[in-house]
């Protein structure tokens, strides 16, 4: 009884997502060519949301950010794009996320209560743009759209 009121506390308090997936990078990188889509549904238009990218990845990765396209096809087809850069370490080369047997892993706000405006299937599309074709040592990339208890 004990045990299954603290699974109950623990997991009562976390992010209440509404999407979360995470998506596998090859071995050799994240390549330009591979564009990582995120589909997920609205359906409440007058919550706010909290949205945010996770990052796994090597703690040997070459570069202090990563450069990305953050596309967002709305419900109606229009597509809009803003480039991002995102630290994976702080000027010191201390990584921004926890690290255990050579593995980071962050979890970056892009935007804290955000709204949608249409319900509807929204598509979320990365696309590295670094200075190289292959950014090795990016592991995984998560996309998260968290409801929060606020309305607009």
């Amino acid at each position: 009884m004990i045990l299954l009121a603290t699974v109950m506390v623990f997991t009562a308090c976390g992010p209440n997502y509404l999407f979360e997936e995470e998506k596998d990078i090859q071995t050799e990188g994240w390549l330009y060519r591979d564009t990582l889509d995120f589909r997920f549904n609205i359906t409440d238009t007058s919550a706010l949301y909290n949205l945010s990218v996770a990052f796994t990845y090597a703690d040997t990765f070459p570069n202090q950010n990563v450069y990305i396209k953050f596309y967002t096809k709305f419900p109606d087809g229009k597509r809009l794009s803003k480039p991002l850069s995102f630290d994976l370490f702080d000027p010191e080369g201390k990584p921004a996320g926890k690290c255990s047997g050579g593995t980071c892993s962050t979890n970056i706000p892009i935007q804290q209560n955000a709204f949608f405006e249409k319900a509807g299937e929204y598509v979320i599309t990365l696309e590295q743009f670094g200075r190289k074709e292959a950014l090795p040592g990016i592991k995984a990339i998560g996309f998260m759209v968290e409801k929060t208890e606020k309305k607009k």
